[in-house]
């Protein structure tokens, strides 16, 4: 049966991250997922999430300086090193918290070769920490990022990061489908959910135009969720929304459908 998560990236900003993984357990959810995590010690942040009570679903491995507008850096030379260790460390967080996904960022283009060299060795990237972390229980999943939010993202579409995930040729590798980042782009994600089918590795959801809570915007998420369901999904969906408020007013109404 398909879940809700809380995104603690971008939910309860109003608090400290370490104080997030107890709110989301007190508006009534037990599943959380994050960026890397919040604290210069992860582990302070795996406490975080053990003494609330929760687990985390999925965790992402470092991808870079995000405000100077990194996004992973799977596609750039000299860094594959870099990429796969910082995947194993996420994935070691993850499994910590009980789960088990480890959203592994590619890039985005740099634009000093041409793109087929970027995703073939991107490709290869993956693959490798792919063969890591499944050593630890986890699983990669490889996310698209709209090109209007993200300046040149490697894989702009669900299309594109389904096509990626099937080049990678390695079971441990899913695709992570966002409603908000395929309806940024133009597409209609419930569309998108039919064609990606069983590649998907996890999903996320914020309302569409703004990013904001469901309700907010012209997307439904009940939908979003049924058609996951009907194409065999059967893991979280994680809420990924910017909340216009206190966070707690908008999620726990959300959490009867966890």
């Amino acid at each position: 049966m398909i879940a809700l998560s809380a995104h603690l990236g971008t939910l309860f900003g109003e608090l400290p991250p370490l104080e997030r993984p107890a709110a989301a357990a007190a508006c009534g959810f037990d599943a959380v997922e994050a960026w890397w995590p919040p604290a210069p010690d992860p582990g302070e942040w795996i406490a975080a999430v053990r003494g609330a009570g929760v687990r985390a679903v999925l965790v992402n491995a470092d991808g870079g300086d995000l405000a100077a507008g990194e996004r992973g850096y799977c596609n750039v030379r000299g860094r594959g090193d870099d990429a796969v260790r910082a995947a194993v460390a996420a994935a070691r967080v993850v499994r910590a918290c009980g789960g088990e996904v480890v959203n592994l960022l590619v890039g985005r283009d740099t634009g000093g070769r041409p793109l087929r060299e970027q995703l073939d060795l991107a490709r290869g990237v993956v693959r490798e920490a792919a063969d890591e972390v499944g050593r630890l229980g986890a699983r990669i999943v490889v996310e698209h990022l709209n090109d209007r939010d993200v300046d040149r993202p490697l894989i702009a579409t669900p299309g594109a990061a389904a096509a990626f995930v099937r080049d990678v040729r390695h079971d441990g590798v899913g695709v992570l489908l966002d409603a908000y980042h395929a309806a940024r782009a133009g597409l209609d994600p419930l569309a998108e959910v039919q064609a990606v089918g069983d590649l998907i590795g996890h999903a996320q959801f914020a309302d569409h135009p703004g990013r904001g809570a469901p309700g907010t915007g012209d997307l439904d998420v009940d939908a979003f969720v049924a058609g996951l369901d009907a194409v065999g999904y059967a893991g979280h969906v994680g809420l990924e929304f910017v909340p216009d408020g206190p966070t707690a007013a908008v999620l726990t109404p959300l959490a009867s459908r966890t």
